[in-house]
């Protein structure tokens, strides 16, 4: 429904912009307020199409109306007189005009999505907590008396492996319940300047001693002369820890993962890169969903936290391409805020 909207708001456009210019080439230049009332009227397609499509329509419309009333220009230029001049200038008026609605408008969606995603996520985390508190307590009873029971029996009773079932996957549940509660909760951010390279160095660790970490090979890039970052050290160690797992796990075999740091302006960069199968553009967003998850054991929750403990350093986290293949996600930490 959307694409067929947007399909005719284009239409109503590309109508208005050609109309426009066809009453330009129709009409004599004697009639010259005719023709400066038509320049005037190329604004409607460009404010329509800055309130519709933002920026690149705007300008997409702009430059469109340059184009086609070119050769006007050109045909009935006079050495530079009044007239001439007064039609570069409506050229060039046009490409600012969609330039500035554009970017106000992009803001002002940007804005909106922001607000709108803020509210999902705090009903959401309500929902969210509710729901994990009351899976705790029967977990805990679940998960215990499972592992007591098993301690009384011996290794070869029949029920023993399958008791084995039961408190792994209890073991899963409690994870998930930890996740849900961890996202509900509002992310302490009492800072104290720290050494990310050093951070990033006790991160791998943890995660090469994992089960499972030392299949793939982690390479530090390290800049070791970045400034010391105030920041909640326990939360962004999570972060570290989180997008690292997840660069292991999409990695194949004896491939390499990447950490790397430099400054970019007033912020610290932090990549990690790996060498998966890569994130299609249209989940670029939406990994950072809760619950939303593309692997069978994962709870969809871990990207959201990243995110929403990165957003309270007041920094940001990118998925990028690379060159070759897999994804680089990039965070980039504020050095000044305290």
């Amino acid at each position: 429904m959307a694409q067929k909207n947007n399909k005719a708001k284009m239409i109503l456009i590309a109508i208005l912009v050609v109309g426009i210019s066809a009453l330009h080439y129709d009409t004599d230049l004697r009639h010259r307020y005719l023709h400066i009332f038509y320049r005037e009227l190329y604004l409607l397609p460009i404010v329509l199409a800055a309130f519709w499509f933002g920026l690149k329509g705007a300008l997409a419309t702009s430059l469109t109306i340059t184009a086609l009333f070119l050769p006007f220009t050109l045909s009935h230029w006079d050495n530079l007189s009044p007239d001439d001049f007064s039609l570069a200038m409506d050229k060039i008026l046009y490409n600012i005009v969609a330039v500035i609605l554009g970017i106000l408008k992009d803001r002002e969606r940007a804005k909106h999505r922001s607000l709108l995603e803020a509210e999902c996520l705090t009903g959401m985390g309500k929902a969210v907590a509710d729901v994990a508190h009351d899976m705790k307590t029967p977990l805990t009873v679940i998960g215990g008396a499972s592992r007591l029971i098993q301690k009384r029996m011996g290794k070869r009773d029949s029920s023993y492996e399958k008791l084995d079932m039961v408190i792994e996957q209890t073991e899963r549940l409690e994870n998930m319940v930890k996740k849900m509660l961890d996202f509900s909760r509002p992310v302490e951010v009492t800072r104290s300047h720290a050494d990310i390279d050093k951070m990033i160095q006790k991160s791998t660790e943890v995660v090469v001693n994992a089960p499972g970490g030392a299949r793939v090979k982690i390479h530090l890039n390290l800049s070791n002369e970045l400034p010391t970052v105030p920041l909640n050290a326990m939360r962004m160690e999570q972060v570290l820890i989180n997008l690292l797992i997840n660069a292991v796990q999409a990695s194949p075999d004896g491939e390499t993962v990447t950490v790397s740091t430099s400054q970019e302006g007033g912020y610290v960069r932090i990549d990690i890169t790996d060498c998966g199968c890569g994130i299609p553009n249209e989940q670029r967003e939406e990994i950072f969903t809760p619950f939303f998850t593309t692997r069978k054991e994962g709870t969809g929750l871990g990207l959201a936290i990243v995110r929403k403990i990165i957003q309270a350093h007041e920094g940001r986290v990118e998925v990028l391409d690379n060159p070759e293949r897999g994804v680089t996600f990039r965070i980039l930490l504020p050095i000044g805020i305290e």
